[in-house]
């Protein structure tokens, strides 16, 4: 009888371990996107800013979204606008860097902020992230509602991480965009996860990263490689870029920035910024005041 037992035993786990083997990448990558959607706690009024609360629906697949719109605190009416597109599992303060102190910055210099949530993220509906495919439809909405509902003609993103490579994409595709400021993008979703997706899940590379790729693919039914801002520079014409990237980034490496640096042509403006001590978007917390000086030099140059 104790021999029956063991030889049943030892079946059960024969059976069990490549079973578990196969759902732990499946795992891993629904969380990856469908993560829980990070809280806002924080609101301009904690900053002395006005601001109005409003929705909207994204042109994708009209999925509400929140967000906040920050005038500008200038005598003269401002035409000129400010688009935030914050982070993978992040929220529209961009609380962990103070984004909105940025934002108070921006606003006092003339320029009107709109931040809002992306999809599963804050305030705003829907369950499943795209990593920047889906967002990209959301900050395209977001861009729209600032010309048809605020009237604004100069147009500017500024995103960090995934925002930072949602906003590259959408901002060569959108005509009325004339800046993006592009905090520690990557350059295409499926070369940097192919390379990186284990600082993420802790997970070996072999075999796990290409099985919870695999796996991405299909929970989301998309094509990653449709997220390359490295390829969309390429055609942004009319547009200006600064990029900014810590050298001791370990989320996104820096070289994905000058990757995408590089292939920017030579008849747009560029400038890359690369900090030195910051972790991964954390350059503002720690360069604060010349991070505020380079970002209003370069509106007040390229957005005029």
């Amino acid at each position: 009888m104790k021999k029956v037992k063991k030889r049943k035993l030892l079946w059960r786990s024969l059976l069990v371990v490549p079973i578990l083997f196969l759902l732990a990448p499946l795992t891993v990558g629904f969380y990856l996107t469908h993560p829980f959607p990070a809280r806002t706690t924080k609101n301009p009024n904690d900053y002395g800013i006005e601001f109005e609360e409003f929705e909207f629906l994204s042109r994708k697949d009209r999925v509400k979204l929140s967000g906040w719109w920050i005038a500008a605190r200038s005598s003269k009416k401002s035409n000129k606008v400010v688009i935030t597109a914050h982070g993978y599992t992040n929220e529209r303060s961009m609380e962990g860097i103070e984004g909105l102190l940025l934002a108070k910055v921006l606003s006092d210099n003339g320029y009107n902020v709109l931040m809002f949530d992306f999809r599963n993220a804050g305030k705003s509906k829907g369950r499943t992230t795209g990593i920047g495919y889906f967002e990209k439809h959301d900050l395209y909405s977001a861009i729209d509602y600032s010309i048809q509902e605020k009237q604004q003609e100069k147009i500017a993103l500024l995103g960090w991480s995934m925002g930072a490579s949602t906003a590259i994409v959408a901002g060569c595709e959108h005509p009325s965009v004339s800046v993006v400021i592009a905090d520690s993008p990557f350059g295409n979703l499926y070369s940097y996860l192919r390379e990186n997706l284990s600082f993420w899940t802790k997970l070996p590379k072999l075999p796990f990263t290409p099985m919870i790729i695999h796996s991405m693919r299909r929970l989301l039914k998309i094509d990653l490689n449709e997220v390359s801002p490295i390829t969309k520079v390429k055609n942004g014409e009319g547009k200006s870029f600064f990029l900014i990237h810590s050298k001791k980034d370990e989320a996104i490496p820096y070289s994905e920035s000058e990757n995408i640096f590089q292939s920017i042509s030579s008849g747009h403006h560029k400038e890359l910024w690369l900090t030195e001590d910051a972790e991964h978007i954390n350059s503002y917390l720690l360069y604060k005041e010349e991070y505020e000086n380079r970002v209003l030099k370069f509106l007040h140059e390229h957005l005029a």
